[in-house]
């Protein structure tokens, strides 16, 4: 198993959770923060890319690592923003680890 991966996952999943994050808590119109926004979608942009790219994953594995690594974060954003986490998210989170199951054993078939 390729480790960059997951790391790849990682670098886009904390951007994207820390722009939902930055745009609940700054005060003022978000357009004033473009310079926040415009370079963390490239990092997410690039990490995506670099996820696809990686050798000898399929897309299906790249988008589970990023959702996975996504919801996760984004949890963990909700808990502190105080907020409670919404039933949607843990069943995102269900529906992405019973997609990385069913494609274990699809890999076995």
């Amino acid at each position: 198993m390729n480790y960059q991966i997951f790391l790849w996952g990682l670098a886009a999943g904390m951007p994207a959770v820390a722009n939902e994050y930055l745009y609940r808590t700054l005060k003022g119109p978000w357009s004033s923060y473009l310079w926040i926004w415009i370079p963390s979608q490239l990092v997410i942009g690039y990490a995506i890319y670099r996820m696809v790219t990686t050798p000898n994953m399929t897309l299906l594995d790249a988008f589970i690592v990023w959702a996975l690594a996504t919801t996760l974060l984004r949890i963990l954003a909700t808990y502190a923003l105080g907020d409670t986490v919404r039933s949607a998210t843990w069943a995102a989170l269900v529906l992405v680890l019973l997609a990385n199951i069913v494609k274990a054993f699809g890999a076995r078939t």
